[in-house]
């Protein structure tokens, strides 16, 4: 079992750390690389040395996921699904160093093999096309592959898991202070109705968006749990507002809305399937609950106030008058999503191929790139991408029903719909979408180290 940490201020340390080094990064953008390249061999070898006894695999590869967007700003050499190919290496190197026999996941691994037909049906017309499209449409299943056989049915005791969510903050940190630092004065940026690429540091607001949405979640799941990240329960809150103030700077709505309804869907699951259980696990009474509530709503005003009545704006889909601003509220997801089941209905014996939707959205809609993640699949692979995204959906709810521990139903439920809810407007452009399906299937357990966790 991992140690809570070898001092009660480590995590602190660690902490600052990485605000020295997001700083630092602006200027030295190599810095990403060494970290990077870093956390992937010390990783590696410490997996090797220990046979992954302390789940060295699964912590060093929740840092990479949490700063993989990190190192896509940095744009300091990295290959741009780093992050990707890191968490399948790490788990899979994980895997097989560990001596334990486990349970396998076979409805995970028929999901991957109803998806390898589709890689035969375009006609490719060069070997840089097919590498291309089969590592931006097949890297971010393998990850969710990968990480599911990982983490199905792996025992974690809490302290283990609040190490991992430390790991995942740590490398959020490192995004966020590099946002700040690369964002000018809020009050010198134009803002319309639509994402900010200043305020998101230059680079894609969906995407930084999205890892503040994991950093607000991370906090978010484990307050209701009353368990502490950081030493003082002040310190979890303060960053919590931090990446929610950030999230909302960049007038990218689809990170901190999902972070919501994943939030609210899993008090709600765990209200309606384990009430006798769930005060047990839920450890935040209404009054606390309804503390959390106003926070949110006062980082949401403050940013709104900053960015003058922006946020309101941006989230509202009105104008300063009150009137509707888009007819669209999606950003043209539903336009994606409608092309991609034209598509599936043309083609659904087998689908266009593995990247052949992205062609027919630039046809009809005039851009390629897909940010929903369930209808390209349904548009590439046809009936079989069909079959697969009922094994996506249905695979954890047949493992909710017959987990009977709240715990765990909490994670499940918490990181998968997480998951599921970025695949709707990001698809799986990032690795995390597929670590935190994966993840969604350990089984959370107590042991008397975990008040360290929560009493100090």
């Amino acid at each position: 079992m991992v140690k809570l940490s070898r001092s009660r201020y480590q995590p602190l340390f660690m902490l600052g750390l990485m605000g020295v080094a997001g700083v630092a990064t602006v200027s030295i953008h190599q810095i990403a690389l060494i970290i990077g390249l870093w956390l992937l061999g010390y990783g590696w070898l410490q997996t090797l040395r220990k046979r992954n006894r302390d789940g060295e695999a699964h912590l060093y590869a929740a840092m990479i996921v949490g700063a993989e967007v990190y190192f896509k700003m940095a744009f300091a050499g990295l290959p741009w699904e780093f992050a990707k190919i890191s968490v399948i290496i790490l788990l899979l190197t994980g895997m097989l160093v560990e001596r334990a026999k486990r349970p396998f996941p076979l409805l995970i691994l028929v999901y991957g093999l109803l998806l390898i037909p589709g890689i035969f049906i375009p006609d490719w017309q060069s070997m840089e096309q097919f590498k291309h499209d089969i590592m931006l449409n097949f890297s971010g299943e393998i990850t969710l592959i990968i990480s599911v056989i990982y983490f199905y049915k792996r025992k974690i005791a809490m302290p283990s898991f609040v190490q991992m969510m430390r790991m995942l903050i740590y490398g959020v940190t490192l995004m966020a202070v590099m946002v700040y630092v690369k964002t000018p004065d809020y009050a010198t940026i134009h803002y319309g109705h639509g994402s900010n690429f200043e305020a998101s540091g230059g680079f894609g607001p969906n995407q930084v968006a999205a890892m503040f949405g994991v950093g607000v979640f991370v906090f978010g799941i484990m307050l209701l749990q009353d368990v502490r990240v950081f030493l003082y329960k002040w310190i979890d809150t303060l960053l919590l507002v931090l990446f929610a103030l950030q999230g909302l700077f960049t007038l990218s709505r689809g990170g901190l809305i999902s972070s919501a309804i994943a939030l609210a869907f899993t008090v709600i699951v765990l209200y309606l399937f384990s009430p006798k259980q769930v005060l047990g696990v839920l450890r935040v009474n209404p009054v606390k609950l309804a503390v959390i509530g106003l926070v949110m709503t006062g980082a949401f005003m403050a940013a709104d106030s900053i960015l003058g009545g922006a946020v309101f704006e941006r989230y509202f889909n009105v104008d300063k008058y009150g009137e509707q601003i888009k007819e669209d509220y999606s950003t043209h997801r539903i336009d994606v999503a409608k092309t991609d089941l034209k598509t599936f209905e043309e083609n659904w014996e087998t689908g266009v191929g593995v990247g052949g939707s992205a062609t027919f959205r630039e046809q009809n809609i005039g851009f390629g790139a897909t940010h929903v993640e369930f209808s390209r699949l349904l548009a590439d692979h046809g009936i079989l991408g069909a079959i697969a995204l009922l094994i996506m959906f249905g695979f954890p709810i047949g493992i909710f029903f017959k987990n009977g521990d709240a715990r765990s139903r909490m994670i499940l439920v918490g990181f998968v719909s997480l998951s599921l809810l970025t695949m709707s407007h990001n698809a799986m452009r990032l690795a995390m979408p597929g670590f935190f399906y994966g993840l969604g299937f350990i089984l959370l357990y107590y042991d008397q180290v975990v008040e360290q966790c929560k009493k100090r």
